[in-house]
C-alpha cells in the first residue's frame, strides 16, 4: 500500500551563491540576448529578474521551481538555436544552460542563461540543479494540500508582508475558481479573522481553504466508512451524497479493523491489519494521538493523495513486467520527425526536441539524415524550410540524456539521405560518441529477436542495410513512402486537405519509383541492427525474412491493411517488427489515432510529439504503464504465434473479459482553461471514454455543474463492457461548458484498463501539453470504480 501521507524529505540545500543572486545573460524568444539580475527568492521557491519594456515598463518575472522538469548543460533549446548566428552566443556553449519548466499554462517552455566564466557556470548550474532536485523531491513526496496551500498564499500576499486582506483574500477566490458573492467572502473573512485585525495570517488562511475545499461526496464517503453503509452491496456515493449526513460523524473515529476492511474490501488492496496500523501511524502528524484511529481529517488526506490514484502505483513506479521477451513482443515508445518542434515546412528544429522526448520515456526517436557543410551531416525535413541541426549534437544528446527516465534500448531511426561519404561520417560519430552504448546484438538461437532486457543501457540503429548477398543488385529504390507523401503535399497546395495531398501525388510518385536506391556504406550498415525493408506481403516476409527485418508503413497504407488483412498483420508482429508514421498530408504535424495500430500489434506507432492533442493523451497514458520504461508487454494473443487472432473482429480471449462502472464523484482545484488566472469561473463537465478495439470503444458524459470549477459535485455512474482489457484505455478529460462557442478544453487523464485501481480513487488531472506544473499539479477527479465480472 503506498504512504497515506508522505514523508518530509530531504533537507534544503544552501544555494548560498542563488540567494545571493547575480548577472547572468539571458537568451529570451524575442530580441537580443542581455543582461538580468537572477536571483533566488527568500523561501527559495522561484528564480526572480526583472525585465524592462517600452509599453510595460519594468516587469518581476519567476521561476516556480516545482515546475521544472530538467536543467540542460549546453545550448539545445530554441532561443539558443534562433541566436546560431550570433557569434558573440555560440561561442559561450560551454557557459550556458538551460531551466526547462512549465509555465502556467502547463506548457513547456525555458529560461536560458549564459554565464561569465567557467567558475560562475559550475556554481550556477550546480547550485541550480540542487535546488530543483528538492522540489522535485518534495513535489513527488510532500502533502498535497500544504503545497497547494503554500503556492495560493504566495501569489496571494504579493506584497510580503505575511498576511492578506479582504481585497487579496477576494482576488484570490475569483482565481480559483469559484463563484461568491463579495458580501459571503466578507462575511467568511470576519468569521475566521477572530483577532479583528482586518488581515488573515497564514494560520487563518489554511482555516479559509479548509472552509472553501468542503466537498460533500468525500464527506458523505466517510459518515458510510463510519455507520457502516460503505460495505453493503451496491453501494454508491451519489445515494450517500443525496441523504446529507449530518454534521456528527467529522467528529468520529474508526478502528484500524475498520479502516483495514475498507483498505480490503472496497479499495481491493492486498494488505494486512498490521501494515494497515503502521500506514495509519505513518499519516498522524505530531499534533494527533498515536491511538490507532483514523480520523475525518487523515481519511480525507489519504482519499486526495497520490496514493490513492485510480493508476496503479505498482505498474507505474516500476518495470513489473517480464522484459526478457523478444523486443517484437512489446509496443515501444516512439516519435516521428523528432527534431521538428512545430511543423513540417518552415518550423524550427532542436536537440532540446530528442531531450524531451527521451526524458519523457520516448524510446525510439527519428533522425532525417543529409549531407550538410564541411562534411558534417545534418538533420532536417528535407527540400523544406525546417531548420537544420547537427548530427553528432543528436548524437552526443542521446549519450547524455537517452538513459536518465528508463535503462530500455533507444532505437536510432535512421531516414538516411546522405551521400557515401556523410553516411560513413554519421557511422563515425555514433561510434565515437556512443562508444559501448552502441549496440549490434546476434538474434537469438530460435531465431528471434533479443529482448529489451538483453539490450539494456544500449543504441539500436533501424536503416536501410546492404544486402546479405553482395551478388544481389541493388536494383530500383521502392519509394520511400514517407518522403514521397510529405514533397507531394508541399506541391500540392501546401496540403491543406488530405484531397489536395492525394490528388498531387502521383505523377511525384511514378518519378520517384525510377529513382536507384541510394547506396548504403558499409560502416553505417555495419552499426545497423534493425534492418528497413520494403514490405511486399506477408508470406513472403514470414518465409523470407529475417526477425530483425522490418518495414515501416505510412498513415493510408496502415488503415487499408488493417481493415483487409488484421489478423495477418498481428501474425507479422509477433516475429517481425513494423513503424508507423503519421501521412504526408500532416505537414501541420498533426496526429492520427494510434489505437487500431497498437491493436494489431505494431510496436514502433511513431507521433508527432511535439504536438499536444487527443492522440498524444492516449499515448501518455499508455507509456506510464510498466514504470515508464518505454517498452509495455502486449497481451498473449498478440505474441503467441499461429493462433489466427483478430484483434478488430474477434473473437476474444474469456481471460480479456471485464465489466465495470466508474462512478464520477467530483473534481477538485480544476483550473480555468490553459491555466489562465483570469476569465470567468468554470461550468466544468467530464467526459468518460473507453478506447481499445472496435466492439469496446464507448463515450459518455456528466452533466455540466455551473459556476464551480473549485470543487464541482457530478455523480454519476457509467458502465463499461471490454472484450479486449488489455487493448483498453479509459480516457478521463473536463471541459468548461460554453453556450455561444465551443468548449473549452481544461485537463484530462489517460489510464490503460489493466492499470485501473478499483475502490473510491483519485485521478490526477495533466493539461492538455500533458503537463503537470501550475495550476495543474493539483487539480483531481474522484472516482469509485467497481468491478462486476473479470479483473483488472
Amino acid at each position: 500500500m503506498a504512504e497515506l501521507t508522505e514523508s518530509k524529505g530531504a533537507p534544503v540545500p544552501e544555494v548560498l551563491n542563488l540567494l545571493k543572486g547575480g548577472d547572468l545573460t539571458k537568451c529570451g524568444r524575442r530580441g537580443r540576448p542581455g543582461k538580468r539580475a537572477i536571483i533566488l527568492s527568500a523561501d527559495k521557491s522561484r528564480l526572480n529578474w526583472t525585465t524592462n519594456s517600452f509599453f510595460k515598463g519594468t516587469n518581476a518575472t519567476s521561476v516556480d521551481l516545482t515546475s521544472v522538469s530538467r536543467v540542460t548543460k549546453g545550448q539545445s533549446t530554441i532561443p539558443f538555436v534562433r541566436q546560431e548566428k550570433n557569434k558573440a552566443v555560440t561561442d559561450k556553449t560551454e557557459l550556458s544552460f538551460s531551466i526547462i519548466y512549465e509555465d502556467y499554462r502547463g506548457d513547456e517552455t525555458s529560461l536560458d542563461l549564459i554565464c561569465g566564466s567557467e567558475e560562475e557556470f559550475d556554481i550556477w548550474f550546480n547550485e541550480v540543479n540542487d535546488i530543483v532536485k528538492y522540489h522535485s523531491m518534495r513535489k513527488d513526496s510532500g502533502d498535497r494540500v500544504l503545497r497547494f496551500a503554500k503556492r495560493q498564499w504566495s501569489m496571494a500576499d504579493r506584497d510580503g508582508d505575511g498576511s492578506l486582506d479582504l481585497k487579496e483574500i477576494t482576488t484570490m477566490i475569483g482565481k480559483l475558481n469559484i463563484n461568491l458573492d463579495n458580501s459571503y467572502i466578507k462575511k467568511m473573512f470576519a468569521e475566521i479573522d477572530v483577532d479583528k485585525s482586518g488581515s488573515l495570517d497564514y494560520m487563518e488562511f489554511q482555516a479559509l481553504l479548509e472552509r472553501l475545499s468542503k466537498r460533500e461526496d468525500v464527506y458523505a464517503t466517510w459518515a458510510s466508512l463510519v455507520n457502516g453503509d460503505i460495505f453493503k452491496p451496491n453501494f454508491s456515493v451519489a445515494s450517500a451524497t443525496a441523504t446529507k449526513p449530518n454534521s456528527s460523524f467529522r467528529e468520529a473515529e474508526v478502528p484500524a479493523e475498520t479502516f483495514h476492511r475498507f483498505l480490503t474490501e472496497v479499495q481491493k488492496m492486498n494488505i494486512t491489519l498490521d501494515e494497515t496500523k503502521m500506514k495509519m501511524a505513518a499519516s498522524k502528524t505530531a499534533e494527533d494521538d498515536i491511538d490507532g484511529k483514523m480520523r475525518f481529517a487523515n481519511f480525507k488526506d489519504y482519499l486526495a493523495s497520490g496514493g490513492n490514484s485510480a493508476f496503479s502505483i505498482e505498474k507505474t513506479s516500476s518495470v513489473y513486467q517480464d522484459m526478457n521477451q523478444p523486443i517484437s513482443h512489446y509496443w515501444c515508445a516512439s516519435s516521428h520527425n523528432t527534431y521538428c518542434e512545430s511543423d513540417q515546412l518552415k518550423g524550427y528544429s532542436s536537440v532540446n526536441r530528442y531531450i524531451n522526448d527521451l526524458t519523457k520515456g520516448c524510446r525510439c526517436v527519428e533522425l532525417d539524415c543529409w549531407d550538410g557543410p564541411k562534411g558534417d551531416p545534418i538533420i532536417f525535413h528535407g527540400h523544406t524550410l525546417t531548420g537544420q541541426i547537427k548530427f553528432k549534437d543528436v548524437i552526443q544528446a542521446v549519450k547524455d540524456h537517452g538513459f536518465v527516465t528508463s535503462q530500455y534500448p533507444i532505437i536510432l531511426s535512421f531516414e538516411n539521405h546522405c551521400s557515401i561519404k556523410q553516411q560513413q561520417k554519421m557511422a563515425s560519430y555514433c561510434k565515437s560518441i556512443l562508444g559501448k552504448l552502441l549496440y549490434v546484438p546476434d538474434l537469438r538461437a530460435d531465431g528471434s529477436l533479443p529482448s529489451p532486457e538483453d539490450c539494456k543501457g544500449k543504441v539500436l540503429v533501424k536503416a536501410k542495410r546492404l544486402p546479405k548477398d553482395p551478388k544481389i543488385d541493388e536494383g530500383e529504390e521502392e519509394i520511400d513512402e514517407d518522403f514521397v507523401e510529405q514533397q507531394s503535399a508541399q506541391e500540392g497546395e501546401k496540403a491543406k486537405t488530405k484531397e489536395a495531398a492525394e490528388a498531387s501525388d502521383g505523377p511525384l510518385k511514378e518519378e520517384k519509383k525510377k529513382k536507384k536506391k541510394k547506396k548504403i556504406a558499409p560502416e553505417l550498415s555495419n552499426i545497423t541492427f534493425l534492418a528497413g525493408t520494403h514490405f511486399k506481403d506477408w508470406e513472403k516476409s514470414k518465409n523470407e525474412a529475417d526477425s530483425n527485418e522490418m518495414s515501416s508503413f505510412s498513415e493510408p497504407k496502415t488503415e487499408k491493411l488493417i481493415a483487409k488483412s488484421s489478423a495477418e498483420w498481428a501474425d507479422y508482429n509477433k516475429r517481425q517488427m513494423s513503424r508507423i508514421y503519421p501521412a504526408g498530408f500532416r505537414i501541420d504535424s498533426s496526429n492520427y489515432n494510434p489505437v487500431p495500430s497498437w491493436c494489431v500489434g505494431s510496436q514502433i506507432v511513431a507521433l508527432n510529439y511535439q504536438t499536444s492533442c487527443f492522440e498524444m493523451h492516449l499515448n501518455d497514458g499508455k507509456y506510464l504503464d510498466n514504470g515508464s520504461a518505454g517498452y509495455v508487454l502486449k497481451p498473449e494473443a498478440l505474441r503467441i504465434q499461429g493462433n489466427n487472432f483478430n484483434p478488430m473482429n474477434g473473437p476474444y480471449p474469456a481471460s480479456e473479459a471485464v465489466k465495470f462502472k466508474v462512478e464520477i464523484m467530483s473534481a477538485s482545484q480544476l483550473p480555468k482553461p490553459g491555466g489562465s488566472a483570469k476569465g470567468e469561473v468554470i461550468d466544468p463537465y467530464v467526459k468518460v471514454e473507453l478506447h481499445g478495439v472496435p466492439c469496446d470503444t464507448k463515450s459518455y458524459k456528466t452533466k455540466v455543474v455551473d459556476n464551480n470549477g473549485f470543487n464541482p459535485l457530478f455523480n454519476e455512474t457509467f458502465s463499461f463492457d471490454a472484450k479486449m482489457k488489455s487493448l483498453g484505455l479509459l480516457y478521463v478529460a473536463v471541459y468548461d461548458s460554453d453556450q455561444f462557442d465551443s468548449d473549452d478544453f481544461i485537463a484530462y487523464a489517460t489510464i490503460p484498463v489493466n492499470c485501473l485501481q478499483p475502490g473510491i480513487r483519485n485521478i490526477n488531472l495533466r493539461s492538455y501539453n500533458g503537463n503537470t506544473a501550475g495550476e495543474f499539479q493539483f487539480c483531481s477527479v474522484m472516482v469509485n470504480i467497481t468491478l462486476s465480472e473479470g479483473t483488472f
